[in-house]
C-alpha cells in the first residue's frame, strides 16, 4: 500500500466501532475447550469429526497440534473421536461405538435442547416443521432425533406456504439455534395463522439473538461493518447478509489479510466510521488483528469504541495466522 491511499484513509477515518456482542459464544468456547483438554490429557488417536466449529483458523489450529479431522466416522478406524458443537445424529454416535471409538461428546447445551424437545415430541407422536437451513451440520443432526417422515425442514418461507393446510393436531414449530431472528419470527407468525393449533418452541440461542440485535445497533452508527468469520459459519454470514442491508456496506472475511484496499480508497463519500462484530465461532485474536489493521490505516489517529463490558474472553491459546 502507498503512502497516499494511507493518507486518504486517514484523513477520513475517525472511529473503527466495536459491536456490543460478538465473537465466541458459551457452546464454542465449551467445545474448544472440551477438545484442548483431551489432547492435554495424552489422549492419543484423537479424531474431531466434522469441524470442531466452522472457523477455519480453529480448525486449522487442532490440525498443527495433530488432532485429526473426519467427516464420517467410516473413515475413523480408531481411537477417540470427539463430537462437533453442532451435534449428530444419535445413528452416528452409536455408529461410533459400535467401531469401538471412545466418545466425547462436545455438542453445544442448546443444541442439545432441541434434541431433547424433538426426542420428547417425536415419542408423542408429533409432526415437526423445524425452521433452519438443511444442509447445516446443526440441521441434520436434529434431523436424526425424528422418525423418519415425521420432521421437515423449513429452510424460507416458501417452503413453509408450500406445505398443506391439512396438517395433523399434533404439530410443532422448531428452529436452528443460528437462525435470522426476524425471519423466523415471520415463519411462527405465518405458521400460526396458518395452523393455530401448531406448538411453538422458539430454540434460537441468546448468543444469536444478542450478536444480530449488536449488528442492528452498530448499523445506524457506521459507514461499513466488517463481520469476522468464516463463509462455512450460519451465524457469520447472516451476521454479514444482515449488516449489508441495514448498513449499506458490509464484509465477510476470515482475518485481516482478507481486507481489501479498494474498500477504502477512491470513494465517493468518505469513511468516517467503521464497525467491527464477529460470528460466534470467530476468536478474539482475529477481531483484534481487523481492529489493528484499521489503525494502522487511519495512520494511528482513529478512536477504538469498544463495549464497555466484553464477555468474550478467550479460553485458549490459538493466536495463528489465518492461513
Amino acid at each position: 500500500m502507498d503512502n497516499t491511499a494511507t493518507d486518504i484513509i486517514a484523513a477520513d477515518l475517525k472511529n473503527i466501532i466495536i459491536a456490543d456482542h460478538h465473537g465466541f459464544c458459551m457452546g464454542v468456547k465449551r467445545a474448544i475447550t472440551i477438545a484442548e483438554d483431551t489432547k492435554t490429557r495424552g489422549v492419543e488417536n484423537v479424531t474431531i469429526l466434522k469441524e470442531i466449529v466452522h472457523n477455519h483458523a480453529v480448525v486449522e489450529k487442532f490440525r498443527k497440534d495433530g488432532i485429526d479431522q473426519q467427516f464420517e466416522v467410516q473413515d475413523i478406524d480408531d481411537g477417540t473421536v470427539i463430537v462437533s458443537a453442532h451435534g449428530v445424529s444419535p445413528h452416528i454416535i452409536q455408529a461410533a461405538k459400535d467401531k469401538g471409538l471412545d466418545v466425547i461428546d462436545a455438542t453445544c447445551p442448546l443444541v442439545t435442547r432441541i434434541h431433547d424437545i424433538i426426542d420428547k415430541l417425536d415419542v408423542r407422536g408429533y409432526k415437526i416443521l423445524h425452521f433452519g437451513d438443511k444442509h447445516h451440520d446443526e440441521t441434520m443432526g436434529v434431523l436424526g432425533h425424528a422418525k423418519e417422515g415425521m420432521m421437515t425442514i423449513i429452510p424460507d418461507m416458501a417452503t413453509l406456504m408450500a406445505q398443506s393446510e391439512e396438517q395433523p393436531e399434533k404439530l410443532a414449530l422448531t428452529t436452528q439455534t443460528t437462525a435470522e431472528a426476524t425471519d423466523y419470527a415471520e415463519a411462527e407468525k405465518k405458521a400460526i395463522e396458518r395452523w393455530p393449533h401448531i406448538k411453538v418452541f422458539n430454540t434460537i440461542c441468546n448468543a444469536t439473538n444478542q450478536r444480530q440485535s449488536a449488528i442492528m445497533k452498530l448499523a445506524p452508527q457506521v459507514d461499513m461493518i466488517i463481520v469476522v468469520g468464516s463463509t462455512t459459519s450460519a451465524n457469520s454470514v447472516r451476521l454479514a447478509s444482515m449488516a449489508e442491508v441495514l448498513c449499506g456496506e458490509a464484509y465477510l472475511i476470515d482475518c485481516e489479510a482478507d481486507m481489501q484496499m479498494e474498500w477504502f480508497t477512491n470513494r465517493e463519500t468518505p469513511l468516517k466510521n467503521i464497525g467491527v462484530s464477529a460470528g460466534a465461532s470467530t476468536p478474539e485474536f482475529l477481531v483484534d488483528g481487523v481492529v489493528d489493521r484499521l489503525l494502522e490505516l487511519s495512520g494511528g489517529v482513529a478512536s477504538v469504541v469498544r463495549p464497555v463490558k466484553s464477555r468474550n474472553v478467550n479460553t485458549l491459546a490459538l493466536k495463528d495466522d489465518c492461513s
